[in-house]
């Protein structure tokens, strides 16, 4: 029992680990900034994107691909 706790303990460190290495890069605020400073038609491309196959694809995947300038 005790053998599965400890597994169980590294496995819950491990991941907190692989978070922060691999979490977001906190550029959300100049993500949205771009957002605020795109063309209504560039904009409307980023909501289109938003939705159907693209829907995970980060923010800035979805600006890039608008052409919204960085």
């Amino acid at each position: 029992m005790g053998k599965l706790i400890k597994w169980i303990f590294l496995a819950i460190i491990g991941f907190a680990i692989i978070g922060v290495f691999f979490g977001n890069n906190g550029d959300d605020s100049a993500n949205k900034a771009r957002l605020e400073n795109a063309t209504q038609s560039q904009k409307n491309c980023v909501n289109t994107f938003g939705q159907g196959v693209y829907k995970d694809k980060s923010l800035e995947w979805k600006l890039d691909n608008c052409n919204v300038p960085k």
